[in-house]
């Protein structure tokens, strides 16, 4: 059963995740595909959870995060946002700080 706290466990087991609408392989909506395909160029290890797998997710992990919308990504354990926060954090160096501290640590 999907809850906050089981986000929690999802976000603190994974230096780096989303919460995606539809999986890595197959995004199903832009702003999924854009956050997806942003992190993947970092070459990094990284998880997708689809939030349409199971109808609990989506309320979980608002309850978790206080924010409402989709695409979450978390690196090590800190929410940065949706694909736009994502994109600025990788236009001006600060994405890929932030992943490599998270897998130095």
């Amino acid at each position: 059963m999907w809850n906050a706290q089981k986000i929690q466990e999802v976000v603190e087991s994974n230096k780096i995740v989303i919460f995606a609408k539809g999986s890595k392989m197959m995004p199903m909506c832009g702003f999924s595909q854009h956050a997806i395909a942003l992190v993947g160029r970092l070459g990094k290890p990284f998880e997708v959870v689809n939030i349409f797998d199971d109808p609990n997710i989506r309320p979980a992990l608002i309850e978790y995060s206080k924010w409402p919308t989709t695409p979450q990504v978390f690196v090590g354990g800190e929410l940065l946002g949706g694909s736009d926060i994502v994109e600025e954090l990788m236009n001006d160096g600060e994405l890929q700080k932030k992943v490599e501290a998270a897998f130095a640590g």
